[in-house]
């Protein structure tokens, strides 16, 4: 019985600190948060300004190179759908010729044709 009553006090003060827990101040661990983010900050290495300048030359250059590497393949493209466009264009005028003077022949013939039989 008293081991009984030992553990059901146990129990009692479990979940009252439970509560207390999940009814933590949201402004307490917001502070929390930025201290943590302040102190690793402390521990980062920051580079030194030779070394950033390097960097950044060696960025500005891997983007010149990108930018022409991009460049010579989008004009190469621009002019092979314009070479493919006017092939297109050339072979379509031709046919459209040819229907053309087709239908006239034949509306020729067939005019002909009607004034014979009459």
């Amino acid at each position: 019985m008293a081991e009984d009553k030992k553990a059901k006090k146990t129990d009692a003060k479990k979940s009252k600190n439970d509560k207390q827990k999940s009814k933590k101040n949201p402004f307490k661990s917001i502070a929390g948060f930025f201290k943590s983010v302040n102190s690793e900050g402390k521990k980062v290495s920051w580079p030194k300004a030779q070394e950033v300048l390097k960097n950044t030359l060696v960025v500005i250059v891997v983007i010149a190179i990108v930018s022409a590497v991009i460049y010579v393949i989008d004009l190469g493209l621009t002019s092979g759908m314009k070479g493919i466009k006017q092939l297109a264009q050339t072979t379509t005028s031709q046919s459209e010729e040819t229907t053309a003077e087709t239908t006239a022949e034949a509306l020729t013939e067939a005019t002909t044709e009607a004034t014979t039989a009459e």
